[in-house]
């Protein structure tokens, strides 16, 4: 099976599962408390994935190493969030205390 054809194959299945539902939406009203909780979904997959990194749980069988660079970085860029509520500057100031930690220490 060449590639082109199994590319085109799952284009056409994501197309069939997505279209009916992008067609209905606007039919079907969530109830409130599955809006609200749906509100939180970025958060816990954004967690999801940084923090089993910031963990270096990848690097098991010990597990975390509680003075890593990458936890430290999400702590900071965490209460730095916490206090400005600005994404990007918590990116940013997240990712120069990961380099900065990564360079010096």
């Amino acid at each position: 099976m060449t590639n082109a054809l199994i590319i085109a194959g799952m284009a056409i299945i994501n197309l069939l599962v997505r279209c009916p539902l992008f067609i209905l939406a606007h039919r079907v009203r969530l109830p409130l408390i599955v809006e609200r909780g749906l509100a939180h979904t970025p958060i816990a997959v954004l967690t999801a994935f940084v923090l089993p990194a910031a963990l270096h749980l990848d690097q098991a069988p010990n597990g975390a190493d509680i003075l890593n660079p990458d936890l430290a970085a999400a702590g900071v860029a965490a209460v730095t969030s916490w206090f400005s509520k600005n994404v990007i500057l918590t990116v940013v100031v997240g990712m120069a205390v990961a380099i900065g930690l990564r360079l010096f220490v």
